[in-house]
């Protein structure tokens, strides 16, 4: 086995950043602007916002002066310190004890928890964990876990993306739910988020320079999908969802989320041209 980057080494051995807290008010508009690009029902004043919805809220806004060659904050204490990255948002567990509601006023508080390095089949993987906690009053509603992968550039190949081949019919006769990621709903998206990755909107920096064939459909946006897909399958909001993203999905073909409901969760897949891109275990109240 290599030895690890000089890089990834020393930021295993003393990258420790402290939390960061952000608090605003929980207000109308982007529940609504998410709703609609959705297509589900308008939200009501105290809409309980559903699992990852909280991803259009408690943003930390950055100066464009501040973002990276990538479109990411160059200078996020959050980020681990390296020179040069490619990021991948590859899963992650969210738990409910209760919903957030529109109209109240909350807290993110984001710490880094487990810091790992792995050595894949291209190089070396620095796995980090962040731990997301949304409160309110004090009161801790929302707690988030989620796996981010970073690579050096030169650890990536530059070549189409390998097909995961995906049962025809995964777990049922007819999608839940259908997502068409177009540049339209990307572009949304993206600024509902206040996410300037550039693999999101601009094709020629996601082909020539990180190696995708197309834009990327984020990865929160694929996990929205699967949880839309089990509450348009059972009416409910789940209290857990446990996801991977198992494959990047791009633009231009549907995901069609399909449901298998149980007594007490459900297994959603997101499949887009044959592929499963996100798996979500759902679990209920």
């Amino acid at each position: 086995m290599s030895q690890p980057p000089d890089e990834f080494a020393r930021i295993l051995e003393s990258w420790r950043p402290a939390p960061e807290t952000v608090t605003d008010d929980l207000g109308r508009f982007p529940a609504t602007a998410l709703a609609a690009l959705l297509g589900s029902p308008k939200p009501g004043a105290d809409f309980a916002l559903p699992p990852l919805w909280s991803e259009v809220y408690l943003r930390s806004p950055r100066r464009v002066g501040d973002l990276g060659p990538d479109g990411h904050p160059a200078g996020d204490h959050l980020v681990p310190p390296l020179e040069q990255r490619r990021r991948m948002f590859g899963g992650g567990r969210i738990e409910t004890g209760q919903p957030l509601r529109l109209g109240e006023r909350a807290t993110r508080r984001t710490s880094i928890g487990d810091v790992r390095l792995r050595q894949g089949r291209s190089g070396w993987l620095l796995l980090v964990t962040e731990e997301h906690e949304y409160l309110v009053d004090d009161v801790v509603r929302v707690r988030e876990v989620r796996d981010i992968v970073y690579r050096r550039p030169q650890d990536v190949a530059h070549r189409p993306d390998p097909s995961v081949a995906a049962p025809a019919d995964p777990v049922g006769s007819a999608p839940a739910y259908r997502l068409e990621p177009d540049e339209r709903l990307l572009f949304c998206f993206s600024a509902l988020t206040y996410n300037a990755h550039r693999i999101h909107y601009d094709l020629r920096y996601a082909v020539e320079v990180e190696g995708h064939r197309d834009l990327l459909v984020h990865g929160p946006l694929s996990v929205i999908g699967a949880v839309e897909a089990g509450i348009r399958s059972t009416g409910r909001q789940p209290r857990a969802v446990d996801y991977r993203l198992r494959h990047p999905a791009f633009r231009g073909s549907p995901i069609d989320f399909h449901a298998a409901d149980g007594v007490e969760g459900s297994l959603v897949l997101g499949v887009q041209g044959g592929t499963v891109v996100v798996e979500a275990r759902l679990t209920w109240s």
